[in-house]
Order: structure tokens, then sequence, then C-alpha cells
């Protein structure tokens, strides 16, 4: 049976974990290129107001998102994603979303509900992580430096600290990413992966004369490594490289202009 579901409301189309659907103060999805307004190499739901786009179309798309989770009418608060470890928390949810734009991090928390936090992707890992019992959420970008890093480590961390969360007790979803056997990567890197990853041996394969790296199993080991339960992972497992009518993808499309996915997680409010 699969981990995930596909979801088309008001044809938007997007990507759930039932396990989470199954949480009732939980609303999340991962989106696709599926459903927007946007045009050219950004077609059609491009939710990155850096890529290049015309920002008023990025907003009507990231209302148009928003909308199809059935999230009510938050503005989704995403940061300034600079391939790092840094954890931002949103503390308090009158706080204009539009200030935390240009905060450099990778990854958000929140014990807010009503507050909807994401990450964008075209590529990397995105990882949604629940505490369904101290209420309280993270949306994680784990690119190739930020896994490195172990992002995840730094996350599950801060999520014990600010929240008394128990790992045990955390869902994780990870979404859509590049999938190893497209992601080939050089020696130097193959070299740091060999001398940073305590899994390098699960993760780095070679072929050919090529290295690949599986960054969604590396991630799957951090957050095992951190405590969570294996039965409590679940992954949308689709490539975005092998899918480029559905995904947007930044090594498909060569590093030229191409639009970002969204991972977005939100508690809702009480009624």
């Amino acid at each position: 049976m699969k981990e995930y579901a596909v979801q088309v409301n008001e044809g938007v189309k997007f990507y759930s974990i039932p396990a989470l659907e199954a949480l009732p103060q939980v609303c999340h999805g991962f989106s696709t290129r599926v459903g927007g307004v946007s045009t050219g190499a950004y077609k059609t739901m491009n939710l990155s107001l850096n890529a290049g786009e015309d920002t008023d179309l990025v907003e009507i798309n990231r209302c148009m998102f928003v909308k199809a989770l059935e999230a009510g009418n938050p503005e989704v608060y995403t940061v300034k994603q600079v391939h790092g470890t840094r954890v931002i928390r949103i503390e308090r949810k009158e706080t204009p979303a539009v200030e935390f734009r240009q905060a450099e991090g990778d990854a958000i928390v929140t014990d807010q509900p009503g507050v909807a936090i994401g990450v964008l992707t075209a590529d990397c890992v995105p990882v949604l992580l629940v505490d369904p019992v101290k209420r309280a959420i993270a949306a994680v970008h784990a690119g190739r430096e930020g896994t490195l890093q172990s992002i995840l480590t730094h996350v599950v961390q801060r999520m014990v600290k600010d929240f008394q969360s128990s790992p045990q007790e955390l869902y994780a979803a990870v979404g859509p990413a590049i999938e190893r056997d497209c992601y080939e990567v050089g020696a130097e890197i193959a070299e740091r992966v060999q001398n940073q990853s305590p899994y390098a041996a699960e993760v780095l394969s070679r072929r050919e004369g090529s290295y690949y790296l599986d960054l969604r199993k590396m991630n799957h080991l951090f957050l095992l490594g951190n405590g969570l339960r294996e039965e409590r992972i679940f992954h949308v497992d689709l490539c975005t490289v092998c899918h480029p009518r559905t995904f947007y993808s930044y090594r498909k499309n060569e590093g030229r202009e191409t639009g970002r996915m969204m991972a977005v997680i939100m508690l809702r409010e009480d009624e």
C-alpha cells in the first residue's frame, strides 16, 4: 500500500500522507507544478518568490494552494533558504509572514495554530514533522549541504528544547525529491560524504565510474538516528527529475529558470 495520496482540489494537484491526514489537528500537502497561473518556464504552479517570476503571479499561486489544502486563508510563512542548518521559530501568529521572508534559514518550527509554514524545493528533500502530543510542527528544506550537516538533527533537537517533544512521538513526511539514480555527484562531493556522513556506505554508490547519492535515504536514516520510529516515517517516493510534467527540477532544467514546489504544514485552530 502506498504511503501517499494524490489530491486534486479546484484544479490544484498535490500529494499528502494519509497517516498525517488522520491527525485532526494537522493540515499539510506537497505541491506540484500543476494548477496555477504561472507561464513559460515556470508553468503553472511556481510558489517561489525568488525564482525570477512576477511575484503577483506567485502570490496568486500561493493562495490557490492554501485554498486547495482547505487550510482557511492563512499566509504561508517562508524564509530565505541558504542551504544551512538554521531553524527559525514562529512564536506569534500576529507577526506578519512578510517579516520572515528575508530571514536566512532552512527550517521553520511553530506551535501556533493557524500558522502555515512552508519550504520550497525543486530537487532537494522537503520534510514535514508533527508532534501530535505537544502540538508542534516543523517544515524542513534538506538540500545536499543541509543534509550533510544533519539539519534534521538540529530540527528535532529544537523541537525537544522548545516544545518538550519526544522524538518517538513525532511523525515525519518526506516529500518528492531527486532520487539516487538521477543524482550523480562528483568525486569531491563523494569524498565529503565519506568523510562527514555516518551513513556513507548506505547512501553513496558507484556505477560505471560515477558516484550517486541517495539524499532521501540519508534523511530517513537521520530521522531514525534522532529517535523517530520507523513506522512513523512516510514518503512520497517520487523522483522530481523523472516526472517533469508533475514536478519542477533544477537539475533536469540544467540550472536554467525553473519554478519551485512547496511543502506546507499547519496546525488547525480549535473550533
